[in-house]
């Protein structure tokens, strides 16, 4: 009975230098209050559909649980999350513009952040890029990337130019005009930004511009579905699809090209720059995480962004080479993402023609 007190002390000593051992290991490891296995911070987010790989990529999970971080990403057009971000700690939508509404229609936490960017292009295959060059619609520029030409893509959809009507024609004997396949304008922000192209290179020609969406008939609502659709069916589903640039990198990349794929850009170009909404302070807190982290920053130029630290981006895009055409190193003389007001009328007249 006397050695009972001793006894006491010890295991005393003992647990109390386990817990500061496991504390300090905790510390080492990154982890420590609210942090690491079991105590992540939750967090919800409203995402454009085509950043879902990126927030599904394990190594995504790993490198924001080190900074005690999860992250739910619902998937949403970007057009679509201005009525949708109750209950979301972040809205992530796919341009400055977007953004902008998000904020119009919310109360938002802090200021926005914009985490990376990519620009409009066209998935198409190569048999189908030789029929546009045979109709004039396109070719390749001194670098060797393959430009769009909407302008001349208006032009031929007014004389309902279709793709039996193309000279030589063996590859697609298909009697539907010819025209890029996208989402609704008035749900997705790619269709969205692609009216706004196609208004400045038709000069303002609403009529020209209706028609171009109108001929697709029925249409999806995020950007990430044509594009499943074109890699799942190819030219059956259609010859050109209306997509950002990192979903077909991202592709390219981490799945491998097949069947003559190939990436075309529209002549004008616009660059969108996916941008955070910060709706709480854990928003405000993650923005700043995703837009300054090297290892989320490498992770999405790994997923086909592009990064502000163009050292990211370049390894990646080295690998990629779309039916034999490079992709750009940058995108020269873009359009400037459009202001929301100058966005918003255009779309609403659009809409209205369109109903």
């Amino acid at each position: 009975m006397k050695r009972t007190g001793p006894l006491i002390v010890l295991v005393l000593v003992l647990v109390v230098a386990g817990a500061v051992v496991g504390h300090l290991l905790g510390r080492s490891a990154g982890f420590g209050p609210g942090k690491g296995p079991g105590k992540l911070r939750q967090v919800s987010a409203i995402v454009g559909s085509e950043k879902a790989r990126f927030f599904a990529d394990p190594e995504v999970h790993q490198v924001l649980a080190r900074h005690g971080w999860s992250v739910r990403a619902d998937a949403a057009g970007s057009r679509q999350m201005p009525t949708r971000t109750a209950d979301y700690d972040f809205a992530f939508p796919a341009s400055k513009a977007a953004a902008d509404e998000i904020r119009q229609h919310g109360n938002p936490a802090g200021d926005d952040v914009v985490v990376f960017s990519s620009p409009l292009a066209v998935a198409s295959f190569v048999p189908i890029v030789d029929l546009l060059q045979t109709a004039h619609l396109a070719a390749r520029d001194a670098g060797g990337v393959w430009r769009l030409d909407l302008k001349a893509l208006a032009d031929a959809n007014r004389r309902n130019l279709k793709w039996t009507d193309i000279q030589g024609n063996t590859a697609h004997r298909v009697a539907r005009n010819v025209l890029v396949a996208t989402t609704r304008p008035a749900d997705s922000n790619s269709a969205a930004m692609y009216a706004v192209l196609l208004d400045r290179a038709t000069g303002g020609d609403l009529t020209a511009v209706t028609k171009l969406f109108t001929d697709q008939g029925a249409v999806d609502s995020t950007s990430e579905e044509p594009f499943e659709s074109y890699l799942r069916s190819g030219r059956d589903y259609a010859p050109m699809v209306l997509v950002y640039e990192a979903q077909f990198v991202d592709h390219a990349v981490n799945d491998g090209l097949t069947g003559g794929q190939t990436l075309v850009y529209p002549t004008p170009a616009l660059v969108c720059e996916h941008t955070i909404v910060p709706l709480t302070q854990a928003g405000v807190e993650i923005a700043k995480l995703l837009a300054t982290d090297h290892d989320l920053q490498r992770l999405a130029a790994k997923h086909g962004f592009r990064t502000a630290d163009a050292t990211l981006t370049a390894p990646v895009f080295g690998k990629v080479r779309p039916g034999d055409a490079p992709l750009p190193d940058s995108i020269d003389g873009a359009v400037p993402d459009p202001d929301y007001k100058a966005q918003h009328t255009l779309l609403a007249k659009l809409e209205e023609r369109m109903s």
